[in-house]
Parts: C-alpha cells; sequence; structure tokens
C-alpha cells in the first residue's frame, strides 16, 4: 500500500495589475494556514514531495518543511519542482505520480484547483472540492506508483486549511 497526500497551496495574495498569476506569493493568512498545518501532519521517512513551480506552492512546501524540521529534521521529505505542475489538472498528476521512484512509500503533491480537487475525486470517487490550504490523506491500493488509476484509493483524513 502507498500513501499520498494532496494539498492546496495557501491562500495566495489577490492578483493585481502587472503581477502574473505565476508570480503571485502567499498571502498572510496563507502562510499561517501553510504553518499550522506543518503541526498537524508528520511525515515519515521514505516520502518525496512533489510541487508546482509557482511562487505559492514553494513556499507552502517551504513552510511545510520548517514546520516539519524543527520537530523531526530526519523524516523530512525529498522534494522536486515540476513545471508542468502549474494549474496542472489531475490527468497531469496521475501521469507525474506514475514516475515516482519504487522506494518512495508516501508522496505529497503541493498543486493547485481544480486539478487537486479532481485528483481526490478520480482516485476515491469522493468530491472534497479542496479549499486553500486543505491537505487530503489517501490509502492507494497499489505495490507500485505505476499501478496508479482511477478508484485506487481510499480518503483517510481531510485537514481543512481554516481548521489549522
Amino acid at each position: 500500500m502507498k500513501e499520498l497526500f494532496l494539498m492546496r497551496h495557501g491562500k495566495a495574495e489577490t492578483h493585481r495589475s502587472g503581477l502574473r498569476d505565476f508570480d503571485r506569493c502567499l498571502a498572510q493568512r496563507g502562510g499561517e494556514n501553510a504553518r499550522r498545518q506543518a503541526l498537524r501532519v508528520s511525515p515519515s521517512p521514505h516520502q518525496h514531495m512533489l510541487v508546482s513551480n509557482a511562487m505559492r506552492t514553494l513556499q507552502t512546501a517551504e513552510l511545510l518543511h520548517a514546520g516539519w524540521r524543527k520537530n523531526d529534521p530526519q523524516s523530512l521529505p525529498s522534494l522536486e519542482i515540476k513545471e508542468q505542475g502549474y494549474l496542472a489538472p489531475a490527468d497531469i498528476w496521475m501521469g507525474l505520480i506514475q514516475m515516482t521512484e519504487p522506494s518512495i512509500q508516501g508522496l505529497w503533491i503541493i498543486g493547485h484547483n481544480p486539478g487537486i480537487s479532481d485528483l481526490v475525486t478520480q482516485l476515491t470517487g469522493d468530491y472534497l472540492g479542496m479549499a486553500t490550504a486543505d491537505i487530503v490523506h489517501i490509502h492507494l491500493q497499489l505495490d507500485e506508483w505505476t499501478e496508479i488509476q482511477n478508484l485506487c484509493g481510499t480518503v483517510v483524513s481531510h485537514l481543512t486549511g481554516r481548521d489549522a
């Protein structure tokens, strides 16, 4: 069995003239929620993280890492930035998941909606409509990442960013 953790980036700053969507940073609330989420979920050894290359997803990943580093620096997931993760639909994420090294037992994805919410639905059949900084933990009924397919997972938990 493999473990998948899907997270939507924290709340981003308001779009303003001259600023590309890609370059939007986390708003204060987005940073606070990401920090609190790091306290609610602990990584374990043999985990990896795939992160969209947009500013707000990178900042969310950095805040998770910073929080985890304080508590258990030995269990930090390795981090991989994915250019194709920016606003990626569920099918792109499925393809990226399939390329994960077999030794990885737990995989984190930090991305954007609607792709992240759609991925939950595709894997589990459950629609959760993830808000900013939400984390969904999914058990996947597979031995190898290459076996990932629709409806192969079960939602273990849904940690909302607002409750963090």
